[in-house]
């Protein structure tokens, strides 16, 4: 996985994204230790020809959960996890992003959504910028919104995600 997100965005992509994807499957797996649920270590899943170069990773966890409460805490604690590694990894990433005249954007760049949490990140690093301003994004920047991109689909209330088990749990 490591050397296909390097592949596909370069180092430090790479290593902003594995560390808010560890930290997400971390969570997990010390919540679990913690209800004393068995768990693996975790499987990352490379995607060597995508956007992210990985699909993310996964831990294996026995299907016995004791009660509710330590299904409910298992399942949010990933997502707690990465979130608390990818806001500093983002702002990071945003501070030294380029700010640039919109007309000098590159004709194949990919324009990304403005998430809520991304937009205030961006604020405080940049503050408010002038209409044909954008900000071209570091990798590391680019590595924070994945990881912001793909904990929200993660926690979509869908079978085994971890809004699937928050549900179940509620």
């Amino acid at each position: 996985t490591v050397g296909s997100t390097v592949l596909v965005q370069g180092w430090m992509f790479s290593a902003a994204l594995l560390s808010i994807l560890t930290a997400h499957e971390f969570g997990h797996y010390f919540t679990a230790k913690y209800h004393r649920v068995p768990a693996s270590l975790p499987y990352f899943i490379p995607f060597p020809f995508s956007l992210f170069g990985t699909m993310g990773a996964v831990i294996k966890m026995s299907s016995r959960i004791p009660n509710r409460r330590a299904l409910f805490d298992i399942a949010a604690a990933g997502p707690l996890a990465g979130l608390i590694v990818a806001l500093p990894v983002t702002y990071y990433g945003i501070t030294v992003s380029e700010v640039i005249q919109k007309s000098a954007i590159p004709a194949n760049s990919i324009s990304l959504g403005e998430p809520l949490l991304f937009k205030g990140l961006g604020w405080l690093a940049h503050g408010s910028l002038g209409e044909n301003m954008d900000v071209m994004l570091h990798p590391m920047a680019f590595a924070g919104w994945a990881g912001m991109f793909v904990t929200a689909l993660n926690l979509l209330p869908i079978g085994q995600l971890d809004g699937g088990h928050i549900s179940h749990a509620i």
